[in-house]
């Protein structure tokens, strides 16, 4: 956990630092997605979307984004078909067992710099991460 930690900090600076000297132009923030997964009988979820989330989307770092749900009625469902995008259905076939929910993934140019589920993982890895990266 720790070296992926790790890992996760060295690519956030790598791109922190690439757009501090592209004098060109800065990150465009509409490379940067940040996607949500939960489900509607899942506490946890349905706290962080009242909570945090909406908090989060009142944000100016929510403006600077682009945001992406993916929400199942049922826990049980959550990696049908169905509720997954075509377009998003890449990330959820990358997804580990022991991947629980409320998940995020935030997304720079189509790859996956950062995951994690909970609330714990959503305040001390995403928004961080999210922040840093809709400057």
């Amino acid at each position: 956990m720790i070296a992926r930690f790790a890992m996760i900090a060295l690519v956030l600076v790598a791109v922190a630092l690439t757009a501090a000297f592209d004098s060109v132009s800065p990150l465009d923030a509409r490379r940067v997605t940040l996607l949500y997964v939960g489900a509607s009988d899942c506490a946890p979820c349905r706290a962080w979307h009242h909570g945090s989330g909406a908090q989060f989307r009142r944000s100016a770092a929510f403006a600077r984004v682009a945001y992406r749900e993916v929400t199942s009625s049922h826990l049980r469902d959550i990696l049908d078909d169905s509720n997954w995008p075509a377009d998003l259905r890449r990330y959820r076939d990358g997804l580990g067992r022991d991947s629980a929910v409320p998940l995020w993934l935030v997304i720079l140019d189509g790859g996956i710099i950062a995951e994690g589920f909970g609330e714990e993982q959503w305040s001390r890895t995403i928004l961080p991460s999210v922040r840093m990266l809709a400057r």
